[in-house]
């Protein structure tokens, strides 16, 4: 079945969220299982993009754009050749679950336990919120 993933848009030209859509397994899933299965697909994306080399990217008038927008114009991390550990990237994933610093939301209702069965359908959305809190000290 194919799920719609909103994902914030990194873009300070471009606010706002765009969607991905991933194929998953029928039927119900539990919410852990699902924001597993999600954090590997999105690793496996991210290292085969940085196999393919994404310099290539950089030229486009639109990521031109974006980057001068944000200030600076570089061409990707080319000193790095350290792919992510899609592991680690689900354990980090968790926890940040678990500590509530990420949400998640199916077809409009949040899930918070990750043993809750998450209700998917062909054509459901999900959203995932990352949630920052405000820093700093009182005087």
């Amino acid at each position: 079945m194919k799920i719609r993933i909103n994902v914030k848009a990194a873009s300070r030209r471009r606010p706002g969220i765009r969607q991905l859509v991933f194929e998953y397994p029928d039927g119900p899933m539990q919410a852990g299982t699902f924001l597993e299965e999600t954090v590997r697909r999105c690793v496996k994306d991210y290292n085969e993009r940085k196999e393919a080399g994404a310099v290539l990217g950089v030229f486009s008038q639109e990521a031109l754009e974006d980057m001068a927008a944000g200030g600076k114009v570089s061409f990707g991390d080319p000193l790095s050749e350290k792919k992510a550990d899609p592991e680690k990237a689900v354990q980090t994933a968790r926890e940040a679950f678990a500590d509530g610093l990420v949400a998640l939301f199916a077809d409009g209702t949040r899930f918070e336990d990750p043993d809750q069965v998450l209700p998917l359908r062909d054509g459901s959305e999900v959203t995932f919120v990352r949630l920052t809190f405000l820093a700093g000290r009182m005087w």
